[in-house]
C-alpha cells in the first residue's frame, strides 16, 4: 500500500468544518436571496400600484371638482326658477370668472336655447340637444363624464366635458356643462409627480389615449388613438378581469416598462403608470448584494471564530506530541502542565501527565533500588507496589534484591564456615575428622550450587 499523505488533525478538523459553513451559509444565502427578491418586487409592485392609485385619485378629484362646478350652476338655476337670457347668462358668467381654467362654460335648455359664458356663440345650424353631452346628461339624470371629442364651436379642439341636468322639481329643464381642452389636460397630468424615469398616461371610457407623453398619440380632430393599438401589451392590464396584473415591455422610447393601470370611478377613465424596469431590477440587485457582502462577512467571522476554537481545544496536543518525542528517545522526565481546558482532551492531557509521572517514579524507584545493589546495600527497602502491570516490575526487583541477598548471605556463611575448617585442618592431624570438614564443606559448596543454578552466565 502507498503512504498516505500525512495531515494534522488541526487541518482536517478546520477543512471539513469550512466546508460545512459554507455549504450551508451558501444554501441559507440561496433561499434567502430567493425570497428576498420575491419580496423586493412584491415591495416594488405595491410601490407602483400605490402610485397608480394615487394618480387616479388625482384625476378623480380634478373631475370631482368640474364636476362640482356644474353642480352648483345647476342648483342655481333650480334655485332661481328662472331660465331666462339674462338670468343663465349672468350665471353661466361668473362660473367662467371664477374659473378660467375653463375653455368654454354654457347651458341649453330643454327647447334647444344655447346660452355661452364670455360672450361665445354657439354652432350655428347646431342642435345642441343632439350634442353628446346633452344627450348623456339627460339619459343619466345626473353629472356625466364625455370622453374627448371634436368641440362644435371649436372642431379644432378636442374638449373634455363634464355635464349636469337641471331640474325643477322632476321635470328636467336642461343641461349645464363646462369643457377642458386637451392640453388643459396635459397640463393638469404634468403636475402629478412620478418617479424618475416613470410617467403616466390617460385613458378614456373606450381605452382611446387621452395623455400620453408621446404627442403623436394624443388625439385631435383628424384622429383618436386606441391604447392597445400602439400598446397592444396593455390588453392585459386594461381587461376589466386583470386589472391587477402587471405587464412588462418596452415603451415607445425602447425602455423595458413595468405597466399598472386601475379605473377611475364614474368617469370609467383609466389611469396607468409605466415604472422602468431597472429600477425593479436595481432594487433586486442591491439586496442580492447585501446578502452576499452579509454572507461573505458571516463565513469570514464563523471562520475566525472556528479557527480560534480549533487552536484552543488542540493547543495541549502541541504539549504532548514533544512529549510523547522524548519519551521515545527514552527521557521520562519530561513535565507536562495539566490541562485547564474541562474537556476530553484536557483529560488525556491529564491522564498523560499523570502517567509520565507514575513512569518516571517507577523508573526512578528502580534506579535507586538497583544503584544500591550496586553499591553492595542488598537491604535497600523494597519497592513500594505499583499500579496494574507495573507491580510485575516492582516485584521482579525486589524478588532479584531477595534473591542476591539470600545467595551472598550463604556465601559469607560458607566462607566462615571455610575459614573455621581451614583453621581446624591446621591443628588436627586425624584423616577422619578432615574428611568429614571436606564432607560438610562439599555439602554447603552443593547448596550454593543449587540456589545459583538458575542464574545463566557467560
Amino acid at each position: 500500500m502507498g503512504k498516505t499523505k500525512r495531515t494534522t488533525i488541526k487541518s482536517r478538523i478546520t477543512r471539513h468544518v469550512v466546508i460545512a459553513i459554507i455549504i450551508t451559509v451558501g444554501f441559507m444565502t440561496v433561499v434567502n436571496l430567493v425570497y428576498l427578491s420575491r419580496r423586493i418586487i412584491e415591495q416594488q409592485e405595491m410601490k407602483l400600484e400605490l402610485a397608480t392609485q394615487m394618480s387616479a385619485n388625482r384625476v378623480e378629484n380634478w373631475i370631482k371638482d368640474m364636476s362640482t362646478v356644474t353642480e352648483d350652476m345647476a342648483s342655481s338655476l333650480t334655485a332661481t326658477g328662472d331660465l331666462s337670457k339674462d338670468i343663465v347668462r349672468a350665471v353661466v358668467d361668473r362660473v367662467a370668472l371664477n374659473h378660467p381654467e375653463f375653455y368654454f362654460v354654457y347651458f341649453s335648455d330643454k327647447l334647444g336655447n344655447m346660452t355661452m359664458a364670455r360672450g361665445v356663440d354657439f354652432a350655428k345650424g347646431v342642435d345642441p340637444r343632439e350634442r353628446g353631452w346633452y344627450k348623456k346628461a339627460e339619459a343619466a339624470g345626473h353629472t356625466v363624464v364625455l370622453d374627448p371629442y371634436a368641440s362644435a364651436t371649436r372642431p379644432d379642439v378636442m374638449m373634455v366635458t363634464v355635464a349636469t341636468p337641471v331640474y325643477w322639481g322632476t321635470m328636467m329643464v336642461g343641461v349645464v356643462a363646462v369643457d377642458a381642452d386637451i392640453e388643459s389636460v396635459q397640463e393638469f397630468m404634468g403636475t402629478i409627480n412620478f418617479e424618475e424615469g416613470s410617467y403616466g398616461f390617460l385613458l378614456d371610457s373606450q381605452n382611446n389615449i387621452i395623455v400620453h407623453p408621446n404627442a403623436d398619440y394624443n388625439p385631435t380632430s383628424e384622429k383618436i388613438t386606441a391604447a392597445v393599438d400602439v400598446m397592444p401589451e396593455l390588453e392585459k392590464v386594461l381587461s376589466s378581469s386583470k386589472k391587477d396584473e402587471y405587464v412588462t415591455n418596452k415603451d415607445y422610447t425602447g425602455t423595458s416598462m413595468v405597466y399598472s393601470a386601475t379605473t377611475i370611478e364614474n368617469s370609467n377613465w383609466t389611469i396607468a403608470v409605466a415604472y422602468p424596469e431597472s429600477n425593479f431590477l436595481a432594487h433586486v440587485d442591491r439586496g442580492i448584494r447585501i446578502s452576499l457582502l452579509v454572507a461573505v462577512f458571516c463565513i469570514a467571522l464563523a471562520l475566525g471564530d472556528i479557527t480560534i476554537t480549533i487552536r484552543n481545544v488542540l493547543k495541549p496536543l502541541e504539549q504532548i506530541n514533544p512529549a510523547m518525542d522524548k519519551i521515545m528517545e527514552g527521557d521520562f522526565t519530561t513535565k507536562l502542565n495539566f490541562a485547564t481546558a474541562n474537556d476530553e482532551i484536557g483529560d488525556l492531557q491529564n491522564k498523560l501527565a499523570v502517567t509520565l509521572e507514575a513512569l518516571s517514579k517507577v523508573i526512578q524507584e528502580q534506579k535507586y533500588v538497583l544503584s544500591e545493589m550496586e553499591k553492595g546495600n542488598l537491604v535497600v527497602e523494597n519497592i513500594d507496589d505499583f499500579p496494574g502491570e507495573l507491580n510485575e516490575i516492582a516485584t521482579s526487583v525486589n524478588s532479584i534484591k531477595e534473591s542476591f541477598n539470600d545467595i551472598i548471605s550463604d556465601i559469607q556463611f560458607s566462607a566462615i564456615n571455610l575459614q573455621s575448617f581451614a583453621m581446624g585442618i591446621n591443628e588436627s592431624s586425624d584423616l577422619e575428622e578432615m574428611r568429614s570438614v571436606f564432607e560438610e564443606l562439599s555439602a554447603e559448596a552443593n547448596a550454593l550450587m543449587e540456589k545459583t543454578s538458575k542464574f545463566t552466565t557467560m
